[in-house]
């Protein structure tokens, strides 16, 4: 059965969990997403957040606020760096090692380019100066910084993008890994001190073909229909490897493809049967419990989301299911970096507040004019992150 841009929409929003959430803490949603851009770390876990169970981030004792979110991180049990592209992405502690293993070579291959440009060299040497730092205890990069001017490696007047880059590496290489904050700056530590030995799912040994059908088994799930071409995005590998692990998948009944039609003519979807079967069955309307308690079931639904949101990151070749004709994506120049959703179509750019919008007022800058609905609606979405940035949490 073949499956339109509004079905597809529809099935992303529920297995992204932006509609129907029920997840029950950040870790899980980091875990059922198995990996989520997050450079724009403070509104990626605010969105996260919006995938718990109502009972998580609501009541008396919310579990899911800002400190606790942030606290989370420091304590590992998500874990910040970079993998699949070349940008900061949250993984779980158990994912960290065989994505590493699997996506790294790919990413330091894109790097490449840069670093000749600007006439970076082989990075080994500085990487185990890192490793040293760091074996002594959790670094900021202003300290690893240093350390590497002062051991020689670094020249004093070198460009930032040195010290990133030397950084990165030590990241795919496995040698550091996202810290606890301190005085309000990310730290490295030791890979192994926050990642279990082994390598997930996989056990103890690395196989790419298992990882590559791991990878598959595991991005399905938390995005219903994309193409291969949509994961060859998300995660840098190629189209061919990709492929052969689809054929697998395919040929064992854990994946379907999908023709796309009505927006998404010629496109050739992957889904779970699962997946597919729920999205394409004749349901009875029943209440939408991912409207916020306050809202009328018959208001439009908003979401302020994340500018590298997954449920905008995950997806390239069939990104458009979520535009909307009456609002023209903007232009760079001015554009506020993050995304408004109004009923699952992008209709406007918000701005991250300064400070907690207890007003119910968040900048906005609307691609298309308005209801008072919905612009009702996103103050109380508003309302919703203000309560997220400042709510104290229980003892």
């Amino acid at each position: 059965m073949s499956v339109d841009a509004v079905t597809v929409r529809a099935a992303r929003l529920r297995a992204q969990r932006l509609r129907e959430p029920d997840l029950p803490d950040l870790p899980s949603a980091v875990g059922h997403l198995l990996a989520v851009q997050g450079q724009e770390l403070r509104p990626t876990l605010w969105g996260l957040s919006r995938r718990l169970a109502p009972g998580a981030r609501t009541g008396e004792a919310p579990q899911v606020t800002e400190p606790a979110a942030l606290r989370a991180l420091d304590e590992g049990a998500f874990l910040r760096t970079h993998v699949l592209r070349p940008t900061w992405h949250l993984v779980r502690p158990d994912d960290a090692r065989w994505l590493l293993e699997l996506t790294a070579p790919r990413v330091a291959r894109t790097m490449a380019s840069t670093e000749k440009q600007w006439g970076i060299g082989d990075p080994t040497a500085a990487i185990d100066a890192v490793a040293d730092e760091v074996a002594l205890g959790a670094r900021t990069r202003p300290e690893l910084a240093a350390a590497l001017v002062a051991r020689g490696l670094v020249a004093d007047d070198a460009p930032g993008i040195v010290v990133t880059h030397v950084l990165m590496h030590a990241e795919l290489r496995c040698v550091v890994v996202s810290g606890p904050t301190a005085q309000g700056q990310h730290t490295y530590v030791t890979f192994d001190e926050r990642v279990p030995h082994g390598y997930g799912p996989l056990g103890g040994r690395f196989d790419r073909e298992a990882a590559v059908l791991e990878l598959w088994r595991r991005y399905l799930p938390g995005r219903a229909y994309a193409t291969a071409k949509d994961l060859g995005q998300w995660c840098g590998l190629t189209l061919a490897e990709l492929r052969a692990g689809l054929a697998v998948l395919l040929d064992t009944g854990e994946a379907v493809l999908v023709p796309g039609r009505d927006g998404l003519d010629g496109a050739a979807l992957v889904s779970t049967p699962e997946l597919h079967d729920a999205a394409t069955r004749p349901t009875v309307p029943q209440q939408d419990v991912a409207l916020p308690a306050a809202a009328p079931p018959s208001g439009p639904v908003v979401d302020l989301l994340c500018g590298y949101d997954e449920v905008l990151a995950s997806y390239r070749e069939t990104r458009g299911v979520l535009g909307d004709p009456r609002a023209p994506e903007p232009g760079r120049i001015g554009a506020f970096v993050h995304t408004v959703a109004v009923d699952g179509l992008l209709a406007a750019r918000w701005r991250w507040p300064a400070r907690p919008p207890h007003d119910g007022e968040v900048e906005v800058q609307w691609q298309r004019d308005p209801e008072p609905s919905e612009r009702a609606a996103v103050r109380q979405a508003a309302t919703a992150l203000a309560a997220y940035l400042d709510a104290a949490v229980a003892g």
